[in-house]
């Protein structure tokens, strides 16, 4: 008896292969990205998918045939799904929160009501829309809002500035799009200046979660005025952040990993500018990153190992050095992507630990 096929919306399809990409940490773009992949989901699931059908279904822009429904299946199960039918029942209340919002997911032609008014100044009653929305609204909500509204910013020929000003305290738009869809780059127009709303009334000893905001925010400005040859910013950044920030080792301990990271990572951009190189910070932070690996999990030791070689581009060598340590220390991260990684520039291989959500999914085929 044959196997059943099963008609699959181009829309869906696409939401397989992003769900598929976020879950092995790579996008798909090539015949060597399937093989990878296809290797991953039988040693992680026990289950086989050729390359071949792989590529039909993902990258084969001839594809006119319909899937086996058990192709569907067994990725739908390695995602996490009980099958593609239960998957795909997500996609579609995911859909559906989407047209809340005007957005035609099928038809990408049509720009969505949320980028309308973002760009044609529509905020009044945008603020109304997404001030209901609670900090407990579910992850996959959050992502999804916040990538579109993180796109509706990108591209916004206008500037964000009032954007900024008007929506920064909302619980949305603080986690869905400054946090989740953080833009390390500083590729959104007026970025600076919504960063410095974000931090506004941020008091970094009234909580944890302000502790966290503080450093998130603040990490990010050091970093983008380091690469921008800002020597005053990132020496009075540095001083509120190393020098004046009254902050325990335990406070610290319980900080996110990412802002934590950030926090001890981008304190060699600030002492490059401040005193010079500094060889005993720089042992006791590679030390530290070590050993904090040994207790993190799988996205949090992408974490660290692209924050850390992202930030020693100021050291090639060093940077080079650590990169290929992390490899043989980690190899329940690096045994998952495809071996031609190795030949590329450091920059570009830092891509496939690149753990900004922003910058994995904008990620072209290199």
């Amino acid at each position: 008896m044959p196997l059943p096929k099963y008609k699959i919306s181009e829309y869906n399809l696409e939401c397989l292969k992003a769900k598929l990409e976020e879950t092995i940490s790579f996008r798909i773009f090539t015949k060597l990205d399937c093989k990878k992949a296809c290797e991953i989901i039988q040693k992680d699931s026990i289950k086989s998918i050729s390359e071949s059908t792989l590529y039909r279904l993902f990258l084969w822009n001839e594809n006119k045939n319909t899937p086996y429904l058990h192709t569907l299946d067994i990725i739908a199960q390695y995602i996490g799904f009980q099958d593609w039918f239960s998957m795909e029942k997500d996609i579609n209340e995911i859909t559906d929160f989407q047209r809340l919002y005007g957005v035609f997911p099928d038809q990408k032609h049509f720009k969505s009501l949320l980028s309308i008014n973002i760009q044609q100044g529509g905020l009044k009653p945008l603020y109304h829309f997404l001030e209901q929305f609670p900090s407990d609204l579910s992850f996959d909500k959050k992502m999804i809002l916040g990538e579109d509204i993180y796109t509706s910013l990108k591209n916004n020929p206008n500037g964000n500035l009032e954007f900024y000003k008007q929506f920064h305290t909302l619980p949305i738009i603080r986690e869905g799009f400054f946090e989740l869809f953080a833009d390390p780059e500083f590729s959104i127009s007026d970025y600076e200046s919504g960063l410095g709303f974000y931090l506004n009334n941020v008091k970094p000893h009234q909580s944890l979660k302000a502790l966290q905001d503080y450093i998130f925010a603040n990490s990010l400005l050091l970093r983008h005025h380091f690469f921008k040859a800002n020597r005053e910013r990132v020496l009075k950044l540095g001083k509120e952040l190393y020098l004046d920030l009254s902050i325990t080792e335990k406070e610290l301990k319980e900080v996110h990993i990412f802002p934590k990271m950030r926090y001890f990572t981008y304190r060699l951009l600030y002492n490059e500018i401040s005193t010079g190189f500094n060889q005993n910070y720089l042992d006791w932070l590679l030390d530290f990153i070590f050993k904090e690996i040994q207790n993190t999990n799988l996205m949090e030791t992408r974490i660290i190992i692209h924050t850390i070689c992202d930030t020693l581009q100021i050291y090639p060598k060093l940077q080079e050095e650590t990169f290929n340590k992390l490899v043989l220390n980690c190899p329940e991260v690096f045994t998952k992507f495809p071996s031609y990684i190795y030949n590329l520039p450091m920059k570009d291989r830092l891509h496939f630990v690149d753990p900004n959500s922003s910058t994995f999914f904008g990620r072209k085929k290199l």
